[in-house]
């Protein structure tokens, strides 16, 4: 999928499905599948500000009671995903730019002080497994597989806290990155996909020349990057934006 900034993101209609699509793990959680169907359909922006999320809808395109399609939409309420208004209904909410610099400073206090602790773990097998992901990131790239590629990184990110043995901080990094995905979403410009392996790169090469600090730095300006953005992608996308 290839998104540029001029380009309009298209409303569903009533009679279209909507763009999720489960396979039911018997060993899960209903509730829980559907929270991440749609919780990935926003983030992506397939469902985009403003939408209308109907349960009724929900439940005949995937086949489930309305119990758990309810379950789910109040775990969105909860992470500011989702807007209830009584009497309307509920909408994919608007990107919030007072939120989305609360959430990029939990998230990037957090990654920055994992990532001093994966410093002083890091070997040759980290290594290793980092560059294939930059790999498989590069092939992502030259597909123009936007989706596989916003999947590997979280797999980049994600990897630092099990290196620091900290895999229960990645949920709340990942739920304070949920409220700034979007913005990635919206400024997936050409040239952008290849700067974002090289600032990923520069990490990695910092960590394998044993300079902790650089790694460091070469993190945090790869996490401000976004930021830096911010006030272009509310300029050309007002529509989603509130403050």
């Amino acid at each position: 999928m290839k998104l540029k900034l001029s380009d309009p993101i298209r409303g569903i209609g009533p009679d279209e499905p909507l763009p999720i699509a489960i396979v039911f793990d018997r060993k899960r959680q209903v509730s829980d599948q559907i929270y991440d169907a749609l919780k990935r359909a926003i983030v992506t922006l397939k469902l985009a500000p403003g939408m209308a999320i109907s349960e009724n809808r929900i439940c005949r395109q995937v086949g489930a009671s309305r119990t758990p399609v309810r379950e789910a939409i109040i775990r969105l309420v909860e992470d500011e995903l989702i807007d209830v208004y009584p009497q309307q209904g509920s909408f994919v909410a608007p990107i919030k730019v007072g939120k989305i610099r609360e959430s990029h400073f939990v998230r990037k206090w957090l990654e920055l002080g994992v990532l001093r602790i994966a410093a002083s773990r890091w070997s040759d097998q980290c290594s290793a497994y980092a560059n294939r992901i930059l790999q498989q990131q590069d092939i992502a790239r030259s597909a123009n597989d936007l989706d596989r590629f916003n999947q590997l990184d979280e797999d980049f990110h994600r990897f630092f806290t099990e290196v620091a043995k900290l895999p229960g901080v990645w949920p709340t990094i990942q739920g304070a990155k949920a409220r700034v995905d979007r913005l990635h979403r919206l400024a997936v410009i050409e040239g952008r996909m290849p700067m974002v392996i090289k600032e990923h790169r520069s990490v990695v090469q910092a960590l394998d020349g044993a300079d902790s600090a650089k790694a460091i730095d070469r993190m945090e300006e790869h996490l401000d990057k976004v930021i830096t953005l911010l006030d272009l992608l509310v300029a050309r996308n007002a529509r989603f934006f509130a403050d």
